[in-house]
């Protein structure tokens, strides 16, 4: 997931942009916010997560169970996109002055080091709406008044999430269009806003994957599935980079997740890492030349980190030269970068 990101295993999202994951339900939007948030709070990366939640789905839960301190975790909900603006707005005006105070002198001023998900952005419905259904007694259609004000509200912020440094993670949703023709890229609700204003945009889609399917594993099995137990035992979630202006976009990344065992960090890796040249593909297993010359099978590779550990750092450099952009076209980013920090 790293790598479709940033080009590289070791790296995220952007750090001080917006991040946008959208799809339909249960295809691991959700899932990739939270655990970016946990591992930049346990790395030390950030101090402090803010969720601000237009849907009531937001589990604490999700973060003690990580080991998070619930203390660097801040919950705000809304009932509104005009509450959700005034309350996110203010939030980011505070950020972007403590940030510039911290640039002016940072000896006597800390940085804000934090995230902000907004979960979800698509849920966000208009005052007037809600207000027609308690006075009105029905529910009136708001002529795309929503969607204006989502479009208001993700424009008022782009630039003050990139001058506070504070990054936002946008979670949305899909939908089906009345299209002739299927395409790869769905649509995404909220308006054209959030398009523009992302830095990075990945599509998430799912397949839920049978008891009997023994093609995926996580390496952590410690017995025979009971093929008889359960129809389902686990997702197979797909990434997508519909828009990325770190690496080239359009790269994927497929993750099997089992309701039981978790996942695998290193799933996703295997195919590239073949393609590459780390990894030799015989009967039954792999071969890799830096670990060992007798074959290991899949379940040892999932599992065990050394053998990952002997090529790891060749394959992230390798990862990062296959995913840039070309010198001119970088360039020419990194100048739109420094007139944006400017």
């Amino acid at each position: 997931m790293n790598r479709i990101c940033s080009g590289s295993i070791f790296n995220g999202i952007p750090q001080g942009r917006i991040t946008c994951f959208y799809g339909e339900n249960s295809t691991g939007k959700s899932l990739i916010a939270y655990q970016t948030a946990i591992t930049a709070l346990k790395e030390g990366k950030i101090d402090r997560v803010i969720v601000v939640d237009s849907e009531g789905g937001v589990l604490t839960r999700n973060f003690e169970d990580a080991g998070v301190d619930l203390d660097k975790v801040t919950y705000l909900p809304v009932k509104s996109i005009e509450d959700c603006s005034v309350k996110m707005t203010q939030m980011y005006d505070m950020f972007d002055q403590c940030h510039r105070e911290y640039l002016d002198d940072p000896d006597n001023n800390d940085d804000i080091r934090a995230l902000v998900i907004l979960d979800s952005f698509g849920a966000l419905t208009s005052e007037k709406q809600l207000k027609d259904a308690l006075e009105k007694d029905k529910m009136v259609a708001d002529q795309g008044m929503s969607a204006k004000m989502r479009n208001a509200l993700i424009r008022g912020l782009m630039m003050k999430v990139v001058t506070s440094n504070v990054g936002l993670i946008c979670i949305n949703h899909s939908f089906s269009g009345p299209e002739m023709f299927p395409s790869k890229i769905k649509n995404m609700a909220g308006g054209e806003g959030i398009k523009y204003a992302s830095h990075l945009i990945v599509q998430c889609e799912k397949l839920l994957i049978k008891s009997a399917n023994d093609d995926f594993l996580t390496g952590f099995e410690t017995e025979d599935v009971d093929k008889n137990k359960g129809m389902y035992k686990g997702n197979k979630l797909k990434f997508f980079t519909v828009k990325n202006r770190v690496v080239v976009p359009g790269y994927e990344a497929v993750v099997y997740i089992d309701f039981k065992n978790g996942l695998s960090k290193f799933d996703g890796l295997v195919e590239d890492a073949v393609k590459f040249g780390f990894l030799e593909e015989v009967r039954g297993g792999y071969i890799c030349k830096s670990w060992s010359d007798k074959r290991v099978t899949y379940k040892e590779l999932m599992s065990n980190g050394k053998i990952w550990d002997t090529f790891l750092e060749d394959f992230d450099k390798k990862s990062q030269e296959v995913m840039k952009y070309s010198n001119a076209t970088s360039q020419e980013l990194d100048k739109i970068e420094e007139e944006i920090g400017e």
